[in-house]
């Protein structure tokens, strides 16, 4: 079932609708710290708990633990309660209220006592929550590390500290957390690695913010995260009653005299996933490379320049072929020549079927992205974050810390669809947004990207949209990769086995 997720913005946004529907912050910290409460309650039943450790910051995540501090001890008055000031005395006026409220009977413990834990403990970290980005203090992570030692259970409150809400990136001295309960709504950092590793098990519990709170916030971008079933209910459904042409003819343009290899993977990667016909058109070295390998492509020999890349010359001939398919895919394995950034710009200003640009022709296409403004079909790009660097004209760490706001803005300034890969890939069109996570360690080397390519073109030529094409395409892939995995080391694993995995993919649910 697809979840909506929400920014820290858009967090905020609605606690605000909140006091103007009626429910005050106040109210809403009282639910918070209400239900935290509730759910540690229902870890100490079911794990026979001596001592809880509330890890309490200066804000209104600290606010709520000390809450819930009250509430348990008021609750259970066997079990020792006790508050850890992470970064001294809370600040803010609804924190400070709610510390003013905590009996005697709790204990404000120092750094000595907090270390020594043991499997009767839960440490609940409430030091930051959803408004931290950038890195741990020296004083926060040297406390915070040790603990990732102990066998304590460990519950993050709203987001684990340490975890950026927004990009999913960690802080050296994390805490890995066992389970995370977060309010409202799930966060988008949430959902991605590596914070949805040090997340653990992640509830959602509700604060009582009123129905309407949507129409108070800003969602020119709605995040969701899909799940295999729905994706797996997007594949192409097939007929008995039907023949090749009936589910598509890609064009893969790929490949060069030193780069084989990208062009036999993706073109599989199409075969494997219901493309009717798939038309390999590459350098005759990579033709005969090949063909006997993947016998069911058809072939269409090209000429190669002086690098060994696609000339020139046969531009108006791709072309031509292109607009004889259902979709296109450009760039995997094509080089970086003078004669491929040609034509991947004559592509983009006179092909009209769906086009995923992937690989060289991104970075062909980095060098003129204004080129985009004159496209006349639905461009699909799908970079990897070093290619996401190229394109936004950033560096490889700006484009980690700041990938939501990278890809939106591409998305806007050239209205395109943006699949964004990684460990959890996201694919951005128009005002939405969805997120994916599957796969494993054994996707971690050369040729899943050119994998993808194919099958994403295998699903636009089928008549899947774009954005249902990368998403599903993602799913085949990743799923694949975790079920061989079940099996045989990740280590072992190439793209080949795993599109030889795809069967049981696309049989399974």
């Amino acid at each position: 079932m697809t979840k909506l997720l929400l920014t820290p913005s858009q967090m905020s946004q609605a606690e605000k609708a909140s006091a103007k529907l009626g429910v005050s912050l106040s109210a809403l910290m009282d639910n918070a710290g209400a239900s935290l409460c509730s759910k540690i309650e229902e870890i100490s039943d079911s794990r026979a708990l001596e001592r809880v450790i509330f890890l309490c910051g200066r804000g209104n995540n600290g606010g709520d633990g000390f809450v819930a501090a009250r509430l348990l001890k008021e609750h259970r008055r066997y079990l020792r309660v006790c508050i850890y000031l992470a970064c001294g005395e809370p600040k803010t006026d609804l924190s400070q209220a709610a510390y003013s409220k905590l009996s005697d009977d709790i204990e404000i413990i120092t750094i000595d006592k907090l270390l020594k834990l043991n499997n009767r403990d839960m440490i609940v970290d409430c030091i930051f929550g959803t408004g931290f980005h950038g890195e741990l203090s020296e004083d926060i992570a040297a406390f915070l590390e040790p603990l990732n030692k102990s066998n304590a259970y460990k519950l993050g409150c709203d987001m684990p500290s340490g975890v950026d809400c927004l990009n999913g990136t960690v802080a050296k001295g994390t805490l890995y957390c066992d389970e995370t309960v977060t309010f409202h709504r799930e966060k988008l950092g949430m959902a991605i690695n590596p914070a949805k590793i040090y997340c653990g098990k992640i509830s959602v519990l509700d604060i009582g913010i009123p129905d309407g709170w949507k129409s108070y916030v800003d969602f020119n971008m709605t995040y969701t995260e899909a799940d295999a079933k729905q994706l797996h209910d997007l594949l192409p459904k097939r007929s008995d009653y039907s023949h090749k042409g009936t589910y598509g003819k890609l064009l893969l343009i790929c490949g060069s005299d030193y780069y084989i290899g990208a062009a036999a993977i993706s073109s599989r990667a199409a075969l494997h996933t219901g493309c009717g016909i798939v038309n390999l058109a590459a350098p005759k070295s990579v033709v005969a490379a090949i063909a006997g390998h993947a016998p069911e492509c058809v072939y269409t020999p090209l000429n190669t320049d002086n690098d060994g890349c696609i000339s020139e010359n046969e531009i108006d001939r791709l072309i031509s072929l292109a607009n004889q398919s259902t979709a296109v895919v450009v760039g995997c394995g094509i080089g970086q020549s003078n004669s491929t950034k040609k034509l991947v710009e004559a592509l983009i200003k006179n092909v009209k079927r769906p086009m995923v640009i992937d690989a060289d022709g991104i970075n062909q296409l980095a060098k003129n992205i204004d080129i985009l403004r004159e496209s006349n079909c639905e461009i699909i790009l799908t970079p990897h974050i070093g290619e996401l660097a190229r394109l936004s004209g950033t560096d490889v760490p700006f484009a980690i810390h700041n990938r939501t706001e990278v890809c939106k803005r591409l998305v806007d300034e050239y209205k395109i669809t943006l699949h964004s890969k990684d460990a959890t890939s996201i694919t951005y069109n128009g005002s939405n947004a969805i997120v994916t996570s599957f796969g494993c360690s054994a996707l971690a080397k050369g040729g899943s990207g050119d994998m993808l390519a194919g099958i994403i073109g295998s699903m636009l030529a089928q008549g899947l949209n774009v954005t249902d094409a990368c998403i599903t395409a993602d799913y085949i892939m990743g799923r694949s990769a975790e079920i061989l995995s079940e099996g045989y080391s990740p280590a072992a694993l190439t793209a080949t086995d795993i599109i030889d995995g795809f069967k049981a993919t696309l049989t399974a649910l």
